[in-house]
């Protein structure tokens, strides 16, 4: 009897690969979506928590306008960068999971193969059996 070999193992193996690949990009797209979310959240914080302090100078409630100013255009900056990299999330793991699929298409063929080749096998035995069986009968005879 000859051991089962999947004449398509090499496309396995880089299929696995490619789909651990795609999992690292998903990973990594899904840490800096979670980085641009907590940037968010702290800027949003920070202008909370300006907006409390009542200033009573003319210069100090300037100074406060302005960096109010830019905490608004660091926050408009960021959600656009969000909304890129929600994309890229979404589409990362569109990647992995295609990737995913074409994997599970392979392992299936090779499935099948090993059960028909398990299969002959079975019958190649149950064959080998039945002459010797027969064989035996016709010395006996």
């Amino acid at each position: 009897m000859t051991r089962f070999q999947f004449s398509l193992d090499k496309v396995l193996d880089v299929r696995w690969t490619a789909e651990e690949e795609a999992k690292r990009h998903y990973a990594a797209a899904q840490q800096v979506l979670s980085e641009q979310e907590e940037m968010l959240y702290l800027l949003r914080q920070e202008k909370r928590s300006l907006l409390e302090v009542p200033e009573r100078s003319i210069n100090r409630m300037q100074v406060q306008h302005w960096y109010l100013m830019e905490l608004d255009r660091q926050t408009s900056l960021v959600e656009e960068q969000l909304f890129h990299s929600k994309q890229a999330v979404e589409q990362a793991l569109g990647e992995y999971i295609t990737a995913q699929k074409e994997r599970k298409v392979l392992e299936k063929l090779e499935e099948r193969q090993k059960e028909e080749y398990d299969m002959k096998e079975k019958q190649i035995e149950q064959k080998m059996l039945d002459e010797m069986s027969t064989r035996k009968l016709a010395f006996h005879s």
